[in-house]
């Protein structure tokens, strides 16, 4: 298991609001356990470094929610960032926001978010290609949109873990402050840029610096061209040096 890193929560807490901004409900999920994820590459002539290391935690509750007029929000914050990132401004101070919107029943009685269908790669070799299938399934058989957009801010140094006494604000928040010449677009320097196809979520570029990027990663949810939802994946990218594992020459005589 992976040392010196920050503590799963125990327990996360979930906010549920409705529309109008008002806190209906808090969830407790305990903390379930965790499991160090396989660290792998698309490059077999490649060897990524051994002090790569990420665990998952995969929390899950069951609530039930009665169709409202507007639909609901959830709400999970937590702060904070590695300070070693590079393409985000003060990353040790600025938080996390993940959330998803029950839609209005008026707009879909019945609706699955969509979701990622593969886990992103944790390690990225420097100056080596990256084709990824960043796809995600619908299955409600929506219309499905993927752009590269700017991860949210959330919670602070202060108040990390928000927790029912102090619940965080409701909806909108704010987003990451990139650091130029980093954008949501570009969120870290390329050879070609990183870049999404926005019909059928290859992600692909090749990095040509190493270090910890934030990158943003949504898929639009649309049903007679109305926009429903959109999962927004913040992940950090760790761009490193790895070792070639097959070296090709010819023997001198």
């Amino acid at each position: 298991y992976c040392t010196n890193c920050a503590a799963f929560d125990n327990p996360a807490y979930v906010f549920i609001y409705n529309s109008s901004g008002v806190l209906l409900q808090s969830l407790s999920i305990p903390f379930p356990g965790s499991v160090q994820l396989p660290v792998y590459i698309n490059n077999p002539c490649l060897a990524i470094p051994p002090d790569v290391c990420v665990e998952e935690a995969v929390y899950s509750a069951t609530v039930n929610l009665p169709p409202i007029s507007g639909g609901y929000h959830l709400v999970y914050q937590r702060c904070c960032r590695n300070s070693t990132i590079l393409n985000i401004a003060i990353p040790d101070q600025t938080g996390s926001t993940y959330y998803s919107v029950i839609p209005d029943p008026a707009y879909a009685l019945c609706n699955s978010d969509p979701f990622f269908n593969n886990f992103p790669p944790i390690a990225l070799c420097v100056n080596d290609t990256l084709i990824f299938d960043h796809s995600a399934t619908d299955i409600d058989g929506d219309s499905l949109v993927y752009e590269l957009c700017a991860p949210y801010s959330g919670a602070n140094q202060s108040d990390p873990q928000p927790d029912p006494l102090v619940p965080p604000p409701p909806p909108p928040y704010s987003f990451v402050n990139f650091v130029p010449p980093y954008t949501a677009n570009g969120p870290l320097n390329g050879a070609p840029e990183l870049s999404i196809d926005p019909q059928t979520g290859s992600l692909t570029g090749a990095p040509t610096t190493v270090g910890q990027f934030v990158v943003g990663v949504c898929v639009k949810e649309y049903r007679n061209g109305l926009l429903l939802s959109t999962n927004k994946r913040d992940f950090q990218f760790n761009v490193v040096e790895c070792d070639a594992q097959i070296v090709a020459s010819m023997p001198s005589y």
